[in-house]
């Protein structure tokens, strides 16, 4: 059954791509994505890959009415940036923060407490505790979108968040519904296999929903299992969040707009580094989005066998902070 579903995925992506080429609809301007110019300088490279994981993620994933609907609303956010009808950073962010709001009241997404004991102070307010699943899931969504500009890292970052969850459910027996995150895995598989090749980049639509489902699935996760320390969703998460809050600090101190794009990124300079180095954009590319994702796989295994255990966990994300900002610093050089 599987198996069936990853080939009639592989069908359905390239359908959808060669009727997008066709009709010259959501193709990718390096003009306009800058951050993309070095692996598409033909426009012949189609932003399908947003499209492709809503259609699949309603035919393959047993969801719920509410969560089709919110993941929906924040694909279409994206697709209206892809086709360049909102290009405006601050009004998008307002249309998440509505959209994201009503469904976290709505699902009833709360987090309720936490090992922090002062954070849980205020989180015993359900408004608080509404609104820090919010910022959480605001954070993400733009995070991920930052660090989209590699071929697979973004999705092979997503199949490691959702495989460390698989795989921490099955070592410890844990009950939860794995089919669910087996078939959003099998689905950013046959994304990622497209931009493996070239053929599709996922796009802010895509970046924007597949990172949203993500939050959704780790704020549930954790409301579910009532011994997992917090501090595990934040090491499978720390990446997207740190390029987030990392960027804004970054701008900020440059007196720049935190909300405009740029390529200052650490995975930018890394892919610029190796670049230098291998002399071939597309293989540069692609071998530094697989080492900065190995690098996360590593981490990640490290983190499942610390689930409950916050200080482990603690300077494991520390580690992360350390190797991030000290990377930078040289790359950037």
């Amino acid at each position: 059954m599987i198996l069936a579903k990853f080939f009639i995925g592989i069908i359905a992506h390239h359908l959808i791509n060669k009727i997008l080429l066709k009709k010259k609809l959501l193709l990718d301007d390096p003009k306009y994505s800058s951050h993309k110019n070095f692996v598409n300088i033909n426009n012949n490279i189609v932003l399908s890959g947003g499209t492709v994981f809503l259609l699949l993620f309603i035919f393959f994933c047993d969801a719920s009415i509410g969560l089709l609907l919110f993941i929906f609303l924040i694909f279409f956010i994206g697709i209206i940036s892809d086709l360049k009808i909102l290009n405006l950073p601050s009004l998008r962010f307002l249309l998440q923060f509505l959209i994201i709001s009503f469904f976290v009241y709505t699902l009833d997404l709360g987090v309720s407490s936490t090992d922090l004991k002062y954070l849980d102070i205020f989180l015993k307010n359900k408004y608080i505790s509404l609104l820090f699943s919010v910022l959480c899931i605001l954070v993400l969504i733009n995070g991920s979108n930052f660090f989209d500009g590699l071929n697979t890292l973004t999705i092979g970052y997503y199949v490691l968040v959702f495989s460390s969850i698989i795989i921490l459910i099955k070592i410890f027996n844990i009950s939860y519904d794995v089919e669910f995150l087996i078939s959003i895995i099998l689905i950013l598989s046959v994304i990622l296999l497209f931009n493996f090749f070239n053929k599709s980049f996922l796009g802010d639509s895509g970046a924007y929903a597949v990172s949203c489902l993500a939050g959704y699935v780790c704020i549930d996760f954790y409301n579910y299992i009532k011994d997992l320390s917090v501090l595990f969703i934040v090491v499978i998460l720390w990446y997207p969040a740190f390029e987030t809050l990392f960027s804004i600090i970054r701008k900020l101190q440059l007196k720049y707009n935190p909300t405009k794009p740029d390529n200052n990124h650490l995975h930018h300079y890394f892919y610029i580094f190796l670049k230098k180095k291998i002399k071939n954009n597309y293989q540069a590319n692609l071998i530094a989005a697989n080492l900065i994702n190995l690098f996360n796989l590593i981490i990640f295994g490290f983190s499942i066998f610390f689930y409950k255990n916050s200080f482990m966990l603690s300077i494991i994300l520390l580690i992360n902070l350390i190797v991030y900002l000290s990377s930078y610093k040289i790359l950037k050089k």
